[in-house]
Formats: structure tokens, sequence, C-alpha cells
């Protein structure tokens, strides 16, 4: 595109949306100008007016370097001595104070001339007639570098240049701020429709997405950010702490066999010889050290209750950030709900601990436990009797000597064997019943609560009283999203 018709399209369009918008991009990065320092333009050919040609042009050009990019304007020329006159055409031709884009001399209106409303026409009129007439000065106006029009001319000769080389980055800019705008749009959401039958469909969408959302947390594979975590993630990782829980329990039996072995011994043994296991202490021990998880296991159920609840709500607020009632009836639900799956996990917990009180394990599965520590602990192919008698003195902490021993290693191998089996059971069947109820039955029944909302069709005005902040946001958003978009087919045009 043409200088010429590039001048045409600035004149046109100076006015219109797009150019405000990309106005408003400039200024955000323009240097502010300092009260008692000279003013320099947008573009790379700043100028500087001095009044007279001695000192300023040579405090400037000293300030920047000989090769100052700039443009000098001379004024006054009307007010100098005729002495002088030489000396500003030295300057004026760039031969004194060395600007790169050298100067131009203008004569302003007067004083007298701004009170008498002297019109632009007429001024310039006479500013052109008074270099035609100067014996001196009218070198200059043949050059190209004297009056307003030349002055003008030059600046939107550096304007072009200057817009020609910021277009892409003004362009890359726009579509920037469009992209941001749309996503911050998006996020808005849509408008509330005025009629009765599409607020209807709206609030379906609008409960239909949320239902949605709850049922990709309930399967882990909703969408998280960079620095976030699945839902199921934070649940797995309590469940992790449960399992060290259940193995420091186990390990904590096994290093108090030989106190609880002999505490029988010394009060309750009764007619029993010297290393029978009587079956009564080893139940005593399971129910103890059993009992003692209970409140472990609910503290990873209240844990795991609140990472829900907080996971339910944020996707509340992502769906329904915008009306306030919808947001709150919501979070009712989701508060009532999660209050009555947790009681109900918290009975099945209890009533799970209590099962565990009948010290029970199928045959089979004791048998085969059984025997794979016995073989672990006396198999005479892999312990000579020294490793096997220390291995027996450092699992249960006992002495040979003790007529005890023998009794404390019978049951230290069972207990072994029946916490082995019941860890592994309650590892897995609590993270179960949190899951169960805490996730799926928690959001089956959230999402039927908010299925039932569309029966209560007076309540469809209330649910979708948008705040009034947001639909301000929405509409200046929609109108700034307009005004880059006519920015970018403009600029488009002037690429091409």
């Amino acid at each position: 595109m043409g200088t010429s018709q590039l001048l045409d399209g600035l004149r046109q369009n100076r006015k219109c949306a797009p150019w405000r918008e990309m106005r408003e991009l400039q200024a955000q990065e323009a240097p502010r100008p300092r009260p008692g320092k000279p003013h320099a333009s947008l573009t790379p050919g700043v100028c500087w007016s001095f009044s007279t040609p001695s000192e300023q042009p040579q405090t400037v050009a000293g300030a920047k370097g000989p090769a100052f990019m700039g443009n000098g304007i001379l004024t006054k020329p009307d007010l100098v001595n005729k002495v002088t006159e030489k000396a500003i055409l030295n300057v004026a031709w760039n031969l004194t104070y060395h600007l790169k884009k050298g100067y131009v001399i203008v004569r302003c209106r007067g004083q007298q001339e701004v009170t008498d409303k002297l019109s632009l026409a007429e001024a310039t009129r006479r500013e052109i007639h008074f270099f035609q007439t100067h014996p001196n000065f009218r070198v200059l106006l043949g050059e190209g570098k004297a009056t307003v029009p030349c002055l003008a001319e030059r600046l939107t000769t550096e304007l072009i240049v200057h817009i020609q080389k910021s277009l892409p980055l003004l362009e890359h800019q726009i579509i920037d701020s469009h992209q941001r705008a749309t996503e911050e749009l998006r996020r808005c959401g849509a408008d509330v429709p005025d009629r009765e039958t599409d607020k209807t469909f709206f609030l379906i969408e609008k409960i239909q997405t949320f239902n949605r959302d709850i049922e990709k947390l309930t399967e882990g594979v909703e969408a998280v950010k960079e620095n976030e975590m699945r839902l199921y993630n934070q649940i797995r990782n309590e469940f992790k702490t449960w399992g060290l829980i259940l193995a420091a329990n186990t390990q904590k039996v096994r290093n108090i066999v030989h106190e609880e072995v002999s505490k029988y011994e010394h009060q309750y043994r009764g007619k029993e010889l010297p290393g029978f296991v009587n079956y009564k202490t080893f139940e005593a021990i399971v129910r103890h050290y059993i009992q003692q998880l209970v409140d472990p296991a609910l503290d990873v159920l209240q844990k795991v209750t609140e990472i829900v609840r907080q996971a339910f709500i944020g996707m509340a607020k992502n769906n329904f950030g915008e009306f306030a009632n919808l947001n709150q009836t919501a979070q009712t639900m989701i508060e009532d709900i999660k209050v009555k799956q947790a009681e109900t996990a918290e009975n099945v917990i209890q009533l799970q601990f209590r099962m565990e009180q009948l010290v029970f394990c199928q045959d089979q599965i004791y048998k085969m436990i059984l025997n794979k520590i016995q073989e672990e602990m006396f198999n005479p192919l892999e312990n000579t009797p020294q490793v096997f008698q220390m291995k027996k003195s450092n699992l249960f902490d006992t002495n040979v000597s003790d007529p005890s021993t023998s009794s404390i290693t019978e049951i230290g191998v069972h207990l072994n064997a029946y916490f082995t089996e019941t860890s592994s059971r309650l590892a897995n069947q609590t993270p179960l019943i949190i899951q169960f109820f805490l996730l799926q039955e928690n959001g089956d029944c959230l999402q039927r609560s908010m299925m039932q909302l569309l029966q209560e069709k007076e309540r469809y005005v209330w649910l979708l009283q948008e705040e009034r902040e947001m639909a301000t946001k929405r509409r200046l958003l929609k109108e700034r999203i307009y005004r880059l978009t006519q920015a970018r087919h403009t600029l488009s045009q002037f690429s091409t």
C-alpha cells in the first residue's frame, strides 16, 4: 500500500472504534512526558521545538549524541535579527548542530493573530507569503524545510513509517487481547434468555453441564490445570496414609507380643503347661489392636469428605458463579448430601470394625498365609540354627532360656499371619467404603437433586437472577471483542 493511500486511511479511520482500540494498546506502553522536559512523540522521529538557534539545539544534540534521531523545529523566524539569519540558515541546513532527521522552520500565529481569531487557512497563507518574500529564508521553502504544511508532511511520513514498523507487534497485541477477552467472556457464561421457554432450556443446559462435571470428578477424568491434582489422586494420598497406619499397627503387635504373653503367663495362666498357646490370649490381643484402628479410619474418612466437598463446591462455583441463588442452592445441596453420606459411611466403617471383633478368616486363606510365615521363619534350607534362633529373638524380643519362649514364638507366628490378612482386608475395605459413599453415592445423589430443581418452575426467575456486575462485565467484554475484531480487520487491510 502506498504512502498516500495509508495517509488517506489514517484520516478516514482515526475516529473509528478500531483505531481507538489500537490507540489504547499504544497508550499502555507509551512513556509519559515529565513536566519541564521536552516532549517526545510516539514516533521514532522525535520533534524538538527551539525558539532560537543558539543554546537549545546545542544542548539537545550534545545530550543525545551527534546523530540523534529527531526532527528539530525552529520557530519565530520573523522575530530574529538580520545578523543571525545566516546562522539560522546553517542550523536549518543541519550544519551547526547535527540532527539525523534535520530541521524545519515554521512561522506560527502570533498572540495578536490568535486573539483576532485568525483562521488556520489564512495563517498558512501568510506563513507561505512570509517565506516566499524573505530574502534569506525563501530558499528553505523550495527545499521543503519551511512552513507548517511541510512540517506536517514530514511528521506524517514519519508516523506512517512508524505505523508500518509497528503493525506486526500491534497485530500480535490485538490478537492476544482478543483471546483474553474471549476467554473471560466464556467464563462469564451466556446471557439469560428473556422468554420463559428459553429460560427452561437454559437452566437445563446449566444443570446438565454441572452434572457432567460432577460425573467426571467421580470417574477421575476431570480436566485439571498444570499445578492442580485430580480428585482421585488427592484421595489416593489419604489411602496411602491409611496403608502406612495399618503397617505400623502390625509392627506394633509384633513388638509387644512378648509383653502381652508374659502378662498372661503371670496373671491368667491356669493349669496349662508352659509352651501351650491360649486362644483367648490371641483373641484379646487381636481385638485390642484392631479396635485401635477405628479412630485413624474415621480420620481418613473426615479428610476425604472435606476433599470431596471442596471439589464439588469448586465445580458449583465454576458452573454457577454468575448466578448467586443457583450457586447457593447447589452448595446447600452439596453440604446436606455430604453430611448424610459421611454419616452412612461412618456407620458402615464402625460396622466393619465390629465384625472384625469376630476374629475370623477362611481356613484355606489362613493356612496359606500361616504356611508362608512359617516357611520364612523355619525353612532349614535358608536358615542355619543360629540364624533361625536369632530371627525368633529379634522378631519377638524373647529370651531363649525363658519357659514361655515356645508359646511366645507360637502365638507370634499366628499374630503375624492373622494381622497380615486383616491389614490386607482393611487396606481395601475401608477405602472401598469411603469411595462408594463419598464419591459414587454422593455424586449420584447430587445429580438427582439438581435435576429435581427443574420441577420447580416457579423458582426459575429466582435461580437465574444474575448479579448486576456480571451483566455489565459481559456487555463491556462483548463491546471490547467487537472493537478488537474491527481493529484486526482494519489492520489486515493495511497489511495487504
